[in-house]
């Protein structure tokens, strides 16, 4: 079957469609397919590559070098998100779209029923429990060569216990005066998941504190199992921040969740200062590609529920430290006994190495990355991973979690 879609380079593309691996189809599914039908991959011929584009549902054919070219696209149900969203709604009170442009659908409020067994388990074969925060819109799905392959709507979890105490990023003396680097994609935390310990369910030693101190790390019950790593997504993370010196009292959800899509870095106020925690030589971006991320700020101040959630969302989060309205007992993110690391870097006149991250008594503050806080890993599933279909009332609760098929 030839094809008409857009595609790079000369000479004719032609296409064959499957349902599955096996169930040839004559055309290709449209967007709103009544089976839920989504892209899964592609196979070319002569090198060829495609990129989905899940908005305009259409392929683009990279990297055609030679004449009739055959590319393969194979359609499957992708209805987690679809599955989601009707559970999530079953209950009002627990779920809300945020009011952002990408109009995520959020999990809200004190304790909702979003516990998630993505196959993660102990040393004693019990489950490791995650959480989902919500169904995010248009993420960036990249491939094994480093390219955006869709954009893709997703479901994203984060670890229901944190794993431990650790530095974001830490560096020699002569670097930031010891206090890290915040550039999230040379992190040592970033390593530490996405290739290190705790990726690899192992022990060793990890960043603790100044000056590239370490302590002795062990993953081994904690860590991820190869079944759990299989359904995460590697996708782009967007790493920006503030464009000014950071002003607690202008970081409300809607502020943040814009600034963490920018493309403001955490060394923008003193890239020419001269100040001693300014010295490090990294290149700073605004986007990261990779499995393990952290919580965004923004995560956290949107899954704020209770009565006085609009008035919790026009206020700075710095400020939810107050009784009055209780935003911190509204939001499941917080943990009470832990300092939180956010995945988000901050700027400083005088500083290049700070990092926001969560009070445990419900602000939002920043701290140089080499600090201890604790650390919740934060990922998207697969839009293959799909949840089991269950009626039970108290289904996503930590007894009764939601399971994969």
């Amino acid at each position: 079957m030839e094809g008409t879609v857009n595609y790079e380079g000369s000479g004719d593309v032609f296409f064959a469609f499957y349902k599955g691996d096996n169930e040839q189809l004559t055309e290709m599914p449209k967007k709103d397919n009544p089976e839920k039908l989504g892209f899964d991959h592609a196979e070319c011929s002569n090198g060829a590559s495609v990129e989905w584009d899940s908005i305009s549902w259409a392929p683009k054919v990279l990297n055609i070098t030679k004449t009739k070219t055959k590319c393969t696209l194979y359609f499957s149900e992708k209805d987690s998100l679809n599955k989601l969203e009707d559970l999530m709604k079953k209950n009002p009170s627990t779920f809300a779209y945020d009011d952002t442009s990408d109009k995520n659908l959020r999990y809200i409020g004190k304790n909702p029923n979003n516990y998630i067994d993505i196959g993660d388990r102990d040393s004693e074969d019990k489950p490791i429990l995650w959480r989902v925060i919500g169904a995010m819109k248009n993420i960036s799905v990249i491939d094994e060569y480093g390219d955006v392959s869709s954009i893709e709507n997703l479901i994203k979890i984060i670890r229901a216990e944190d794993i431990g105490d650790w530095s974001w990023d830490s560096s020699a003396s002569t670097v930031n005066y010891g206090s890290g680097v915040n550039e999230w994609s040379q992190a040592d935390l970033m390593t530490t998941l996405n290739s290190g310990l705790y990726w690899n369910k192992t022990s060793g030693q990890c960043y603790y504190r100044y000056d590239n101190g370490q302590k002795p790390c062990d993953f081994s019950s904690t860590g991820l199992t190869k079944e759990a790593r299989n359904k995460l997504a590697r996708v782009r993370w967007n790493t920006g921040t503030v464009g000014e010196v950071y002003s607690s009292s202008k970081i409300t959800s809607s502020y943040i969740y814009q600034a963490e899509r920018s493309n403001y870095n955490g060394k923008e106020q003193c890239a020419s200062s001269g100040g001693r925690n300014c010295n490090d030589p990294v290149e700073r971006r605004t986007t990261w590609d990779g499995f393990i991320g952290l919580m965004y700020p923004s995560d956290y101040g949107y899954a704020v529920g209770g009565s006085e959630r609009t008035e919790c969302l026009a206020k700075s989060i710095y400020n939810w430290i107050d009784s009055s309205p209780d935003c911190k007992g509204n939001d499941w993110l917080i943990d009470s006994s832990s300092t939180q690391w956010t995945i988000t870097p901050v700027p400083a006149s005088t500083e290049a190495c700070n990092a926001l991250y969560l009070f445990s008594s419900g602000g939002l503050s920043s701290y140089s990355a080499s600090g201890a806080h604790a650390v919740r890993p934060t990922a998207y599933l697969k839009s293959s991973v799909k949840i089991q279909n269950k009626t039970d009332s108290d289904y996503g609760s930590s007894s009764n979690p939601f399971i994969i098929e």
